[in-house]
């Protein structure tokens, strides 16, 4: 009977062994896939609009405030891929990004849109990740990243996603401090006038009205 229980701690410590190298090696092939796009794609290195956003207004109930927008995902050729029109609960919205800087290059990927009930309310970029609508799957489809528009390769566009799963954390692995986020305050975006979100030739993101 002794023998019976001594089995079982092992057994559970070699399933933990087993679980932690499989993570191990699981983030790892992500990091070295990741790292090898980025070596290899110069695209989307210039200022261009990422991007697009108008926001209708805010409402508040007695269930709380929600915040109503349309928001569309651009490619590098300024064409549309992909649009939400919803509502979030809050009163103001904001955006996180994420970017990859690696080799002088950076990749910026926008990661979801999440309403917030103060404007003085702080950026937790990173944190919080099940808080809003995430934005990845409205731009990586048939396994490629459509943030590369008409023109672009398709092996260009697997291996942008590459780097948009990674940056994205589409799967919860760590990211070796490769990624970095960064939040976007939408708070003081007039109601009913389109915006751009442009990405800076430096990987800066920033708010142009239209």
């Amino acid at each position: 009977m002794r023998r019976s229980r001594d089995v079982i701690p092992q057994f559970l410590v070699a399933l933990a062994a087993v679980f932690f190298i499989s993570y191990i090696a699981a983030a790892s092939f992500l990091r070295a896939r990741a790292i090898y796009a980025a070596r290899n794609l110069d695209c989307l290195q210039n200022s261009h609009e990422i991007m697009r956003i108008k926001i209708y207004g805010s409402s508040s109930s007695s269930a709380g405030g929600t915040v109503s927008a349309r928001l569309s995902v651009i490619d590098s050729n300024g064409n549309e891929i992909s649009a939400i029109e919803r509502s979030w609960p809050g009163s103001y919205l904001s955006l996180e990004f994420s970017r990859v800087s690696l080799y002088g290059k950076n990749f910026v990927f926008p990661v979801r849109v999440y309403g917030k009930e103060r404007i003085s309310e702080r950026s937790r970029a990173g944190k919080s990740y099940n808080k809003g609508t995430h934005l990845e799957k409205y731009y990586d489809d048939y396994r490629q990243c459509m943030l590369l528009g008409h023109g672009s390769s398709a092996e260009e566009r697997r291996m942008l996603r590459w780097l948009s799963v990674f940056a994205t954390k589409k799967y919860p692995l760590m990211q070796f401090s490769l990624a970095e986020y960064i939040d976007l305050d939408l708070s003081g975006c007039k109601s009913e006038v389109y915006y751009s979100v442009i990405c800076g030739a430096d990987g800066s993101i920033f708010l142009e009205a239209l």
